[in-house]
């Protein structure tokens, strides 16, 4: 239905909605129908979560309510910008508004265009979807260089804006969260390249670069804006991303994964800067994901499992192979070879590279190839001739069909028999020697070059998609796969560095060609949307096969999974426990859905398969097969498949809504993830060997799990794995659950609601001597970035030995090692003695710019006494601030340079302020007046931080004296700001 907005009155509009079958809403509590209206100037768009205010004149968003929480979020938006090669296209006035069923579609014109903005809120959802779409009306060719989805300004809403990416080298961009008291909004756009503009709290500017040009006749339709809200749980989830950081991981090893391939030289201590989220935050965007990565179908119901040949090292492909996995009631084998035999990763075959394109055609051989490979091109060759050609060709003659090597059909035609379906993979970067016009260009015209100098072909170019396209399922068609993989570039990205030729390691490796349809050194946006394009092609025409994607799409983070139904993670695993930590980040910094992890069973001896197995069931919808594939050797392995795989398919739902339990894997000597739906589910719990004494577990019985809010609600909870039907507690909801896990152990247990007349019990409690282990406590409790700045008044003490903060919107706990207060300028001060460690103050949260100020007193002619200190991280940081003798100097990375003179050791008060400029100078203030003006820096986010304290917990000496009104603030104080600080107490 379309209404004219000159015609459009409140009453007529109102009377349409209903009359088209918009609900209203009866009780937030039970999930409604979204409602559509409007009153005034604003449509009204709403269901039991959120409600939208938009502004019929142009389009743009004006609040967003939380109506779980009661609270609104006001803000200024804009509807839609955009630029062509002739203008840019701003400040539309909607035309009319169409409704459909959970849309709205507000229309404009300009010039020869006509835009549809389309906003989408389904009844079960906590965030609302905007996109436009642009029509040229004379169905002409046109260009689009840029768009703005969103530009948010007077967001006095929210105290803090903070952009969130996936916490890799790679830094692909995932969401803001938009922060206030009680929670706040989450904001992102579902593309990987970002242009974005953030003006502090007060709001941001988001969009992206295109430069397309639009075929004539098409509609160039926009990647999606989104907008949702959650609520604080003041919980937190620290992460230094899939590698070693600050915080040391005692119980992991990453000897042996593919983590140093991330890295052109030495493996840094610290590869991405350290990140607390409150966990609702992470739950809010884990629920979006599931939206925008839907579960994909898989080629059997229940708990696939499939072997991969190459993690397994199966080169020699004897028919045992598949004998061995059809009694292990596994139905599925990818090749080690890539292709069908035809190649070896990560090196294209020759037989694709000279196959003739138009009209397909593959090179004839002599009917004997071998497979090329470690094991050798004769490995299960099953041949009787003692020479083997290996690619060797016939001149200019070609096959209309693509021909495994003899071995392979013989292998495939032995699954077939017996019911084991053979697939293969391949390498998205492929080169046609006879199409040269399709290759992606350097800047100096050199064709691009992958891995040991194999040369590439440009995925912006449509010709070599649509070729690329039919090969794929020229070979789908004739070997039907029910599995098939892509390893190796795709994307025009390094995100292997190490592997990159010249000085040249991570980062973009654009086309420079000028007959692909994209602007020289700019392909990013069309080869997205031709790979998109490919991949829902094979997944409409192939709907039950299983795609994975190992390299070659990572730097496209959570949003080159859409059409997959996973990919490899980050890097290559090493063992169990590095399948659960990879499956960790995936889940709370990409927030990727559970079915779309990926791990590999590997253990081989009864006991290191039967952990493996758990583990990978623990983390994924499926399993693949890697170097476990040996332990099925044993038919105490095959039957242990068999039972918990049976088990896993029954309870299968169950496995897809995972939240972990505790820190990340190889932090604490336990992890584990809970596995719940509405008043019932599962958990896992895991403990690595160690040195150290059994921990006890305490699990919160509450919503964190998952279950369903029910006070007064008893839940029984009993193992299922390793004694299964033992009751270990009944749990009244709102309690903590305790069990005490061995080391190297792996345990399910069962919830469930009690029978009626049940009485609590829980054997064991919190008086245990040792370690216990609290589920949802992280260091992000102490790191927690607080969303406006600090003041330490320092006039009370709370019995938790944590400064009363009195702080300029939320408190922020500072943590104390036994100093103790004393007199102070105003009221009391605090003073650190000799054997003091410092202060903990968290997470700052604050680079450059940035200002300090405090009272000091000491009575202590100090050499290097310690004031503000990191405690983690590498030694590289800036900022911090010591003293030597009568002056005040600052760390710079390389030097102490003095920033302030003419501090006294005569035991009087002293006023001081630093301010860290924008330019990466910093300045100091001794009483008012400026003293030294040097070059440094404020490195203060993603770290701990330390008042009084030696830097990284080991240089200098504690700070000896007495500090009064501590304040940190954003920004650069001025002079004259800094004059009215000397006279606040």
């Amino acid at each position: 239905m379309i209404f004219k907005k000159s015609n459009l009155s409140h009453l007529a509009l109102l009377y349409a909605l209903v009359f088209i079958g918009f609900s209203t809403l009866v009780n937030a509590d039970v999930l409604s129908p979204t409602k559509i209206s409007q009153e005034q100037d604003f449509i009204h768009l709403e269901n039991s979560f959120i409600a939208v205010k938009l502004a019929v004149k142009d389009g743009s968003i004006r609040s967003i309510s939380d109506r779980k929480l009661g609270v609104d979020y006001s803000f200024q938006g804009v509807g839609l910008e955009f630029s062509t090669l002739h203008e840019r296209i701003k400040g539309l006035r909607v035309q009319t508004i169409e409704t459909r069923s959970e849309k709205v579609i507000l229309h404009f014109t300009k010039h020869n265009f006509s835009i549809a903005l389309t906003y989408s809120l389904a009844a079960n959802d906590h965030f609302i979807e905007k996109h436009f779409e642009i029509k040229e009306n004379d169905k002409k060719s046109f260009h689009i260089k840029d768009l703005v989805l969103e530009k948010m300004s007077q967001a006095e809403s929210f105290n803090e804006i903070h952009f969130h990416d996936d916490n890799t080298i790679w830094h692909c961009p995932i969401n803001l969260f938009l922060r206030s008291e009680k929670g706040g909004c989450f904001a992102g756009l579902a593309y990987p390249y970002w242009n974005l503009e953030q003006q502090g709290k007060k709001g941001f500017s988001l969009g992206f670069s295109a430069n397309y040009q639009v075929p004539a006749g098409q509609v160039f339709t926009s990647e999606k804006y989104f907008l949702g809200v959650y609520r604080n749980e003041g919980i937190y989830r620290y992460s230094q991303g899939p590698y070693p950081g600050s915080k040391p991981n005692p119980y992991i090893s990453f000897t042996g994964a593919g983590v140093t391939q991330h890295f052109k030289g030495r493996m840094p201590a610290q590869a991405v800067e350290s990140e607390v989220l409150d966990w609702g935050e992470v739950w809010a965007m884990q629920k979006f994901m599931r939206h925008a990565l839907p579960d994909l179908p898989l080629p059997e119901k229940g708990y696939w499992v499939w072997q991969n040949g190459w993690w397994a090292k199966l080169w020699d492909i004897k028919t045992e192979i598949l004998d061995q996995l059809k009694q292990s009631g596994i139905h599925d084998i990818m090749t080690a070879h890539t292709w069908y035999g035809r190649g070896n990763h990560p090196i294209n075959p020759p037989y694709l590279n000279k196959m003739r394109t138009q009209s397909l055609g593959f090179p004839k051989d002599k009917g004997v190839a071998g497979m090329p490979g470690p094991a050798g091109p004769t490995a299960g060759l099953h041949s009787k001739h003692d020479e083997v050609s290996l690619d060797s060709f016939i001149s200019g003659q070609f096959t209309p069909e693509f021909m495994a090597p003899p071995a392979m059909e013989a292998f495939y035609n032995y699954g077939k028999k017996i019911g084991v379906h053979v697939s293969s993979f391949s390498l998205p970067g492929l080169y046609f020697e006879d199409r040269p016009e399709w290759a992606s260009l350097q800047k100096d015209g050199k064709v691009t070059e992958y891995l040991f100098g194999a040369k590439i072909d440009c995925p912006a170019s449509d010709e070599f998609m649509e070729h690329h396209r039919k090969l794929l399922e020229h070979v789908f068609e004739k070997y039907q796969p029910r599995w098939w993989g892509f390893d190796g570039r795709w994307l025009s990205y390094w995100e292997v560095p190490k592997y990159r030729p010249g000085s040249a390691g991570l980062g973009f490796d654009t086309c420079y060609a000028k007959n692909h349809g994209h602007p020289p050194g700019d392909n990013l946006y069309k080869e997205w949307k031709n790979i998109e394009k490919l991949l829902s092609g094979i997944r409409k025409k192939y709907p039950f096969m299983c795609l994975e994607m190992y390299y070659g799409m990572k730097r496209g983070g959570p949003w080159a999974m859409r059409y997959f139904n996973a990919d490899e993670n980050y890097y290559e695993t090493n063992g169990v426990t590095m399948n659960r930590f990879q499956a960790w980040h995936n889940g709370n910094d990409r927030f990727r859905p559970v079915y779309k992890n990926m791990a590999a069973v590997i253990g081989k001896s009864p006991k290191d398969f039967q952990r493996s197995l758990l583990s990978t069931i623990s983390v994924t919808s499926y399993a693949k097969f890697g170097e476990g594939f040996h332990g099925l050797a044993l038919e105490e392995n095959r039957q242990f498949l068999k039972k918990w795989r049976a088990w896993a398919t029954k309870n299968h739902a169950y496995l897809k809504v995972k939240r972990d339990l505790f820190a990340c894997p190889g932090f604490k000597p336990i992890d584990g993830s809970a596995h719940i739906i509405k008043d019932r589910g599962f958990f896992f719990l895991f403990s690595p060997a160690h040195k150290g004494e059994d921990v006890r577990a305490s699990i919160p019985i509450n919503h964190w799990l998952q279950l369903d809010e029910s006070a007064g609600q008893l839940y029984q909870i009993k193992e299922v794995y390793p004694n299964k039907g033992k009751l270990l507690a009944i749990v009244p909801y709102g309690e903590d659950f305790f069990y005490d896990i061995p080391k190297n152990a792996e345990v399910i247990l069962s919830i469930e609601p009690t029978t009626a007349g049940s009485k609590p019990f829980n054997k064991l409690d919190s008086a245990k001597e040792g370690q216990i282990i609290e589920a949802f406590s992280s260091e992000g409790s102490e790191q927690r970035l607080p969303a406006s700045d600090r003041h330490y008044s320092f006039d009370s003490i709370d019995a938790k030995t944590a400064t009363s903060a009195n702080q300029l919107s939320s408190a922020t706990p500072a943590r104390l090692s036994g100093q103790t207060l004393t007199g102070g300028v105003n009221d009391k001060a605090l003073q650190f003695k000799p054997g003091n460690k410092g202060v903990l103050l968290g997470d700052l949260g604050m680079k450059s710019p940035a200002t300090i100020s405090f009272w000091i007193k000491s009575d202590k002619l100090q050499s290097d006494g310690r004031l503000l200190s990191q405690l983690e991280g590498p030694s590289q940081q800036r900022g911090a601030l010591r003293i030597v003798g009568g002056n005040l100097q600052v760390w710079n990375a390389s030097d102490w340079p003095v920033v302030v003179s003419g501090l006294s050791h005569k035991n009087v008060w002293q006023h001081l302020v630093i301010v860290y400029n924008q330019d990466g100078t910093v300045s100091g203030y001794l009483n008012g007046r400026k003293s030294h003006t040097v070059s440094a820096s404020f490195d203060f986010k993603g770290i701990k931080a330390g008042l009084g304290s030696p830097f990284l917990g080991q240089w200098g000496d504690s700070f000896i004296g007495i500090l009064d009104d501590v304040r940190i603030r954003q920004g650069a104080l001025s002079e004259k700001e800094i004059h009215k600080l000397i006279y606040s107490k």
